[in-house]
């Protein structure tokens, strides 16, 4: 935590290259660039990317002056636009009334009291996963995780049976996930019109990919019964103030970022949570424990949930030391007084959850892995945006408890069914910041029967 005479500095920072600014070492190790950042300068610091000023936050007071208190002057990060190439115009991206109009819309679906009613189709996609596991395989973790995870959001969110959505849509996107984050990082990238072989590629996937959202969105204009009041059909029946509904280009921006965002961040943080528990056989025992009182090797449900509480600590702590979404931002509208400091209109400001998570002022002994630390309330009793795996304010993920709920009937059974154990002679698990922060390599692992 920052002294009072250090808060009332003007934020500083690192120089950086007279063109480049700090984006060389942003680039070379963003994760490493944005704790030292931390470490050496407080509660904010001051860099520049290119030509552009930028504010780097990690004083939870501060930070919540810009995501609640004085949200109305920001935006998105003007910085992450290249993403909208793929995701589109959706709720994730839109701004104003219409973010406002989709989030009335879509927030019925989220509601701690809907999400329960998806806990056994939620439950009845992993069994079936799960069915085609045999001991004595060697499985890719990080890749099974996801296949759920995707199926989960398509069977829950908008009725489809079966993988070939999972194939059409992800497959696709692994390509673009990692030139976009390529793109973003670049001082200057090549044009898409410009026919490189990468530019190519990149509007391939971007093409493939559009082909499986709107496949999805014309099958069920063919067959509206299908949905049973589903939250396509909710979309495909909505009308704005003039009578109009949803085209459908906002139809398809909507359907990617719920696919990709609702499947890509709970992956990702399951991955990291096994990536501990299968290094920690204090925390597994811990689980098998928990889970023996509250299951008694039957499935979880949603009536459960609340009495899992290990299990979500354990989630709760891996995405404090892997936050899915490791870095994020806002462009301030007009000039807006952000603590000691002035935000000019244009300028950014960028916060880092990974980075935050390892304030050491919250989170004593913060590089190691203690899902303990969430009992007795820990997060009423640190700053209301110490922790903010979720992001916060009124633009804080919408899914966040459908998420939560999904992760812990996916540890559960994963778990109770099956012992895992990495793979003779696994590699280190390293991290990779692209799009998400996600494990580097696959994590491969030894399937056996839970004795």
């Amino acid at each position: 935590m920052t002294t009072t005479m250090e808060s009332m500095r003007a934020p500083q920072g690192p120089k950086g290259s007279m063109l480049g600014g700090n984006l060389t070492a942003y680039r070379k190790d963003p994760l490493r660039f944005l704790t030292e950042l931390q470490k050496e300068y407080g509660g904010v610091a001051k860099i520049r990317f290119g030509p552009q000023t930028m504010y780097v936050i990690y004083d939870p007071a501060l930070l919540k002056e810009v995501l609640l208190t004085k949200q109305e002057h920001f935006i998105k990060l003007k910085a992450f636009q290249e993403a909208r190439l793929f995701v589109g115009d959706g709720l994730a991206t839109s701004e104003g009334e219409k973010h406002k109009r989709t989030r009335r819309l879509v927030q019925p679906h989220f509601t701690k009291a809907h999400i329960q009613t998806y806990a056994e189709q939620m439950a009845h996609i992993v069994r079936s996963k799960l069915d085609a596991w045999q001991p004595g395989e060697r499985r890719n973790l990080t890749d099974e995780v996801s296949d759920m995870a995707f199926e989960i959001i398509a069977k829950t969110l908008f009725s489809l049976e079966g993988d070939r959505y999972t194939r059409a849509i992800r497959e696709p996107y692994e390509l673009i996930n990692r030139m976009c984050s390529e793109r973003m990082r670049s001082l200057l990238s090549v044009p898409l019109f410009i026919s490189t072989a990468k530019n190519r590629a990149y509007k391939d996937a971007l093409q493939a990919l559009d082909l499986g959202v709107y496949s999805i969105i014309q099958q069920r204009k063919l067959k509206p019964d299908q949905g049973d009041g589903d939250l396509l059909s909710v979309m495909l029946s909505a009308k704005d103030e003039s009578g109009n509904g949803m085209s459908d280009r906002e139809l398809r921006d909507e359907l990617m970022i719920m696919f990709i965002a609702g499947h890509e961040t709970s992956a990702n943080a399951l991955s990291w949570a096994f990536s501990f528990i299968l290094q920690q056989p204090e925390v597994e025992a811990k689980l098998y424990e928990e889970w023996d009182r509250v299951l008694n090797g039957r499935d979880p449900s949603a009536a459960d949930y609340m009495q899992l509480t290990y299990t979500q600590n354990v989630l709760w702590e891996a995405m404090r030391l892997r936050s899915p979404s490791f870095f994020t931002g806002r462009s301030a509208t007009a000039d807006v007084q952000i603590g000691h400091f002035t935000v000019k209109k244009g300028q950014s400001i960028l916060f880092s959850p990974y980075a935050m998570h390892q304030n050491p002022a919250y989170f004593p002994d913060p590089l190691s892995f203690i899902p303990e630390r969430f009992e007795g309330d820990l997060l009423k009793r640190i700053p209301q945006f110490a922790y903010i795996p979720f992001g916060g304010g009124p633009r804080g993920c919408i899914g966040n408890h459908f998420a939560m709920m999904e992760m812990v009937i996916m540890l559960c059974m994963i778990g109770q069914r099956y012992r895992l154990r990495l793979a003779p002679g696994h590699p280190p698990i390293e991290m990779e910041a692209l799009m998400t922060l996600r494990p580097k390599n696959a994590i491969e692992v030894l399937v056996s029967e839970v004795t």
